[in-house]
């Protein structure tokens, strides 16, 4: 019989969470600001333009605009269980970071509001909370991401899972 392989998991909780993003309302207007007009697939195109799964944050990246990269690593690696966390970074471009805009249930400027929006999503919705691994999807640290041209948050989560 072979064996699982222990990185699989890498992958398929990359899906999740890009899934998991993509079905919020709150941070694809964020995100893509006005869809109207656009089809499912145009919008869907524009969202993968703006959340990546990987933390390479290239200095090509000029669109002031407020983006979501992720990765995710497994520091622990056990012979039953092993640690999964995801690295989350919300960031938006310095000009529009203090915009004008006030959503209701947010507060802060607009990477806050990110932050707490990806935290409604994989966090406080229960079905997407406990999808991955063996224990439910928590919220382990939040820090500062700063940049030239960049200013936002690092989110980092924690799930048990079987090796």
């Amino acid at each position: 019989m072979a064996k699982s392989k222990t990185t699989a998991d890498r992958g398929k909780f990359k899906n999740e969470i890009h899934t998991a993003l993509y079905k919020s309302t709150n941070i694809k207007n964020l995100l893509l600001g006005d869809t109207a007009g656009k089809s499912t697939n145009d919008i869907r195109k524009l969202f993968r333009e703006h959340v990546k799964s990987h933390l390479f944050i290239d200095d090509t990246i000029t669109a002031t605009e407020s983006f979501i990269f992720y990765d995710v690593i497994l520091p622990v690696l056990r012979s039953n269980v092993k640690t999964c966390k995801v690295v989350l970074y919300a960031i938006c471009h310095r000009d529009i970071l203090d915009g004008d805009e006030y959503i209701e249930g947010y507060y802060g400027n607009r990477a806050d509001v990110l932050s707490q929006m990806i935290e409604d999503c994989l966090i406080n919705d229960e079905e997407t909370a406990n999808s991955f691994g063996i224990g439910k999807l928590s919220l382990d640290s939040v820090d500062i991401f700063n940049d030239k041209r960049f200013y936002g948050v690092i989110m980092t989560f924690d799930v048990p899972n079987f090796r």
